[in-house]
């Protein structure tokens, strides 16, 4: 009889392990991790995109320095960029400047924003983009700037490149172009 009471405790002790215990499962995930929102995220160095345009991300697309950002650059002018969220950061490989969407526009990062000589042609026979002047601040900068300075026509110089404020003497004699001045250029600043 005590075999029997014996194997009956033991039978239903081991159901009661096998089918009444609570079990817990911890899934830690580390990152990199293909998809995945985290509260928190820490890191020596960050990527955003493929920084080196070589197709995939990789190694390759880190920045070489614990503690930096590497974003990848976007093409174009800014200021023809879609709209971004709110906050949005992105790197501008024409102006090789941060910019930041402010809920209206892309600006350029650190308050003052930047300046740059933009240079157009005097008529499409040379190419785009011609100078046409929006007036007011715009002057003939492109739409999001404000002209600073005109810094005079631009050409070539017995077949040379001529920048603007150069003289040639008798104007710009020898252009291949068959011209004195093939454009002009601005200072634009945001």
């Amino acid at each position: 009889m005590k075999k029997v009471k014996f194997l009956i405790i033991f039978i239903f002790g081991s159901f009661n392990l096998c089918f009444g215990a609570e079990e817990s499962i911890t899934i830690t995930t580390y990152y990199p991790s293909p998809y995945g929102s985290y509260n928190e995220l820490a890191t020596n160095k960050l990527a955003v995109g493929d920084t080196n345009g070589n197709g995939t991300l990789d190694a390759a697309d880190q920045p070489n320095r614990n503690g930096d950002i590497r974003l990848k650059a976007q093409t174009g002018d800014p200021a023809t960029w879609p709209a971004g969220a709110q906050g949005q950061i992105a790197y501008s490989s024409l102006n090789n400047s941060l910019y930041y969407y402010n809920g209206s526009t892309w600006s350029a990062s650190g308050g003052g924003g930047f300046s740059y000589t933009y240079y157009c042609f005097s008529s499409t026979t040379y190419g785009a983009p011609v100078c046409t002047n929006a007036g007011g601040s715009q002057g003939y900068c492109p739409s999001g700037y404000t002209q600073k300075l005109a810094l005079g026509s631009w050409g070539c110089c017995s077949g040379s490149f001529s920048p603007p404020g150069c003289s040639c003497g008798a104007g710009f004699a020898g252009c291949s172009f068959g011209s004195n001045a093939l454009g002009y250029a601005y200072v634009c600043s945001q």
